[in-house]
């Protein structure tokens, strides 16, 4: 996974921990961004189209135009709204350390610790109805603009950029409160559902039942769909479908071993039938996995790169 992160993610460079990527969620993901959690901040933009985000247990809608920033280790995911029309993000990707060195100094304390430290901030929307919005937005344009452009001088530029948009963020913070209760079963709901996502990434091969990721958190079955169901929007099971689809078109799309025939492949990732395994892959994908080992042929190397096309490979 280390090789893999440094050859796809530009914002594992120790140099420049700043990454801006391309998502055509219309075309990649499945039509979604599956559930995940990641240390590093996000700035997702919607340029075209709309999508479906769920974030610390809250559902909402980002329009064309629209943006959300997303706290490190928070759970959350991406979903088009609409299957049969473009739905196209760009999203910047950056370590905290980027602005501030040493999260005890100063200003970090000051600056960072307020945002970071709130357990009960999972995201903040910006709109350019408002003006915290609108200051926002201006920024996240001029970041993915000098980050296409990459003249002389772009990661100064980027990080006074990622200052100022911090300011904003933490004038918009200051404004909202959450109940101590309500924060915490989220923050416990979450801590839960996190687990479970790590139990199926390393056990979805496995013949997996609803008992056994309840029992990887220690809560019944029921308690573990409500749970599930309130994080990420998704059942356990249908999280575990999408990530055996998910590996299988990842493998089939970078040519792996136990790609050549769908037996193999469909055993590989998890699924005791190969005709089970091809209605669930297309009903994911809209074609067969043999149809798909065609498509993809033809499509970028990185479509399935879980972050997206890195906008300096476009």
């Amino acid at each position: 996974m280390k090789q893999e992160r440094g050859e796809y993610f530009e914002h594992t460079s120790t140099d420049y921990p700043v990454g801006v990527y391309y998502v055509d969620l219309h075309r990649m993901y499945l039509n979604c961004v599956l559930p995940n959690t990641h240390e590093e901040m996000e700035i997702c933009l919607m340029r075209e189209g709309s999508a479906s985000f769920l974030a610390g247990g809250e559902s909402f809608t980002l329009s064309e135009g629209e943006a959300v920033w997303l706290n490190s280790g928070r759970i959350h995911s991406i979903t088009n709204t609409d299957e049969k029309n473009p739905c196209i993000l760009l999203s910047i990707l950056f370590h905290p350390s980027y602005l501030f060195d040493n999260d005890t100094s100063f200003l970090a304390v000051k600056y960072l610790t307020p945002i970071m430290g709130d357990s009960s901030l999972s995201h903040i929307i910006l709109r350019s109805s408002e003006e915290y919005g609108r200051h926002g937005l201006e920024c996240i344009n001029e970041i993915l603009e000098i980050n296409l452009d990459r003249a002389y001088g772009y990661e100064l530029k980027t990080k006074g950029l990622l200052c100022a948009l911090w300011m904003h963020l933490l004038e918009k913070s200051s404004m909202d409160s959450s109940t101590t209760e309500r924060v915490n079963q989220n923050l416990m709901d979450e801590a839960r559902v996190s687990l479970c996502l790590n139990y199926i990434s390393k056990n979805f091969r496995k013949k997996l039942t609803l008992e056994d990721i309840a029992g990887s958190i220690h809560v019944s079955k029921s308690e573990c769909c409500r749970t599930f169901k309130r994080c990420t929007g998704m059942t356990p099971f249908d999280c575990l479908l999408h990530r055996r689809i998910y590996e299988a078109a990842r493998r089939l799309q970078r040519q792996e071993k136990n790609t050549d025939t769908m037996q193999k492949l469909s055993s590989y990732v998890g699924f005791s039938s190969a005709s089970y395994f091809n209605k669930v892959f297309r009903s994911h994908l809209g074609c067969t996995p043999i149809e798909y080992r065609s498509i993809i042929k033809k499509s970028h190397r990185d479509a399935l790169n879980p972050y997206g096309i890195p906008l300096s490979r476009l």
